[in-house]
């Protein structure tokens, strides 16, 4: 968190906690999983998702968390920090968005604001149910710096209700996402302040390296989603930043996610690691002002594992892996 001379040292980071069980009411029982679409050993795993994350991070942006009994034990784990919760359900979106935001007691909360998206899929799609939206947290170390503003978001997946023509569609649902990240543009506009450094962090569901015979190049959907959000002056962390092709979610086998000597919670980067899909993301703009006095850590993937529940296939505490980066701020 920096020594408060030269600069400070804000360690941020997102996770999609895969914490989906949902609830006939606000409190009530929870609806049967008859296809095993919902989140394994949610009541457990959420206070385990509070103590992984508590004290690591200056600020941590979870999705996928989606009941408020789930968001309440996250936040109960952590109880130092301050909890922000992301759009909450509106209409016939049953669900909320699934996002919260835990801010850690040495930096300061100055601002939050919500957007909830218009665009989305449709009837054939289970996340039309979900409120998926922005959550902006704008933070700034109590030991000084230049403000920040996170942002973090959950984007459309598709498909997975009914199989019926369509459903499946995967340029389909490249369309909806990415009218989605155009609000988010939209809000980004209305909201960043442009002397503040700006973090978009999210499961954003496009894969950096897609397989789709469809598709000219692998990374046609992934360069598609750069050019939208380069118009907010946004870069990929990983890719400007990190080791190897840093896949986050789709693991089978617990050697896909070899725990780091130095820290086992943390996953080994590899050059040649062929597994899983980079669909969860962190984007970043430093302000020109600031900008050759900033310095950004290698960006760091975490599993959590061995944490006694059933989470992940491959052992990991979520189905999908946490991202964090250090920030390196003037005072």
């Amino acid at each position: 968190m920096g020594d408060g001379t030269d600069e400070v040292e804000l360690h941020l980071a997102f996770w999609n906690t895969w914490l989906l069980s949902p609830r006939l009411a606000r409190r009530g029982p929870r609806l049967p999983d008859l296809g095993g679409w919902f989140g394994p050993d949610v009541a457990r795993r959420a206070p385990l998702v509070g103590a992984a994350v508590r004290g690591r991070f200056d600020a941590v942006a979870l999705s996928e968390v989606f009941e408020a009994s789930e968001q309440d034990a996250v936040a109960g784990a952590w109880p130092e920090a301050s909890f922000v919760a992301g759009p909450g359900a509106q209409r016939l979106r049953l669900q909320s968005s699934g996002l919260m935001a835990l801010v850690a007691p040495g930096v300061e909360l100055l601002r939050t604001e919500r957007h909830a998206y218009r665009s989305g899929g449709d009837l054939r799609d289970s996340d039309t149910y979900a409120t998926k939206g922005a959550l902006l947290t704008t933070i700034r170390s109590r030991a000084g710096g230049p403000p920040v503003d996170l942002i973090s978001t959950h984007l459309f997946a598709g498909g997975d209700l009914l199989p019926i023509p369509g459903a499946d569609d995967a340029a389909r649902h490249h369309l909806a996402r990415m009218a989605q990240v155009d609000e988010l543009v939209g809000f980004i506009e209305r909201v960043h302040d442009p002397d503040h450094v700006l973090v978009v962090a999210g499961d954003l569901n496009v894969r950096a390296d897609d397989p789709d015979p469809r598709l000219a190049s692998p990374d046609e959907r992934y360069r598609d989603l750069a050019a939208h959000l380069d118009r907010a002056g946004l870069h990929d962390v990983w890719a400007d930043h990190g080791r190897g092709p840093g896949p986050t979610c789709t693991f089978a086998d617990p050697a896909d996610l070899p725990p780091d000597p130095d820290e086992p919670d943390r996953v080994v980067d590899r050059d040649d690691d062929a597994s899983g899909e980079r669909i969860d993301y962190l984007w970043l703009r430093i302000p020109p002002s600031i900008e050759g006095r900033v310095a950004v850590g290698r960006p760091r993937r975490w599993a959590f594992s061995g944490r006694g529940v059933r989470g992940g296939p491959a052992g990991s505490l979520s189905d999908h892996l946490a991202l964090s980066v250090a920030l390196h701020l003037p005072a």
